[in-house]
């Protein structure tokens, strides 16, 4: 009788089911059972669990919104009940003070600031209301700031008009820097003691003939307005209807002998029409004609 041959018999253990969770997902479910577990047990863990939950739905809210494009308009509701709030608490602006020297008019600073009473306090741009304000012709520097609690100040450094300059036919006030303040009819006032100056680059070369011209006080005080001629010098006319013509070198010289002649020989109190300085080493004297004096 043939031997049956036998089938290879294998041991089997206990039958073992497979999640059908990945490694990484069955950790974050036992962290998760963890934390459960322990919120059950103690009050510290049941708050640090609630604020775990809270953090994560936070989150994932904060991407929605980030995903869906709404979160520019949350952030700007949120801000708008923030001012709604804070403006009920009476934070507004109830008082614009100007401070300056008196020459600006108060009504052109409020004009344009871009602040007005019953704005928000903690909304007013100060920024903005600084430049615009610095763009007025007379306002050299500018400082806005706000003064608790309802308080908006605005501090004005104004320019300090230099000279009365004349051009065909009009006067208009310039600064030390030559740049026009105003036209003279636009003026608030009209500062005292001002020097007329008269020629096209006048306004630029002023400022250092004036210095030059302070040195002599009597002559100072006798001009009534300055020439500037293309030619690089100075005409000054004096308040006696005298025209003394400066050289464009050696001004000083001419300007310091001119004084000696008037401590010397009375030169400016006579009547004499013109004296020409022009050449440093003659001076040329003309009378006044009879229909001059």
């Amino acid at each position: 009788m043939a031997a049956v041959k036998k089938r290879n018999t294998y041991k089997t253990g206990p039958v073992r089911r497979v999640s059908p969770l990945k490694p990484g997902l069955r950790g974050a479910r036992n962290w998760a059972s963890a934390q459960v577990r322990a919120a059950g047990h103690t009050r510290r863990g049941f708050v640090k669990f609630t604020a775990s939950v809270l953090a994560l739905l936070l989150l994932v809210v904060y991407f929605a919104l980030w995903i869906g494009g709404f979160l520019p308009q949350v952030k700007q509701g949120v801000a708008d009940f923030k001012q709604e709030r804070l403006m009920a608490m009476g934070f507004v602006v109830e008082q614009i003070d100007v401070m300056g020297e008196g020459r600006l008019n108060e009504r052109d600073v409020r004009a344009v600031i871009g602040i007005y009473p019953g704005d928000y306090f903690f909304g007013a741009d100060l920024k903005a209301a600084q430049e615009n304000t610095e763009s007025l012709a007379w306002v050299d520097r500018a400082v806005v700031r706000r003064l608790w609690p309802n308080r908006v100040v605005v501090q004005l450094v104004e320019v300090e008009p230099y000279a009365l300059w004349q051009r065909d036919g009009k006067f208009a006030l310039v600064s030390a820097d030559g740049s026009v303040v105003s036209s003279l009819e636009d003026a608030p006032n009209m500062p005292a003691g001002m020097k007329v100056i008269i020629g096209d680059d006048a306004p630029r070369h002023a400022a250092d003939f004036h210095q030059e011209l302070q040195d002599f006080p009597n002559l100072w005080a006798r001009t009534e307005s300055m020439t500037y001629l293309r030619d690089g010098r100075w005409d000054l006319h004096l308040t006696s209807g005298t025209v003394v013509k400066l050289p464009v070198k050696d001004r000083h010289i001419a300007l310091f002998r001119l004084t000696q002649l008037q401590n010397q020989e009375q030169i400016l109190d006579r009547e004499i029409s013109v004296i020409d300085m022009r050449l440093g080493d003659r001076l040329t004297l003309a009378p006044k004609l009879e229909q001059d004096a």
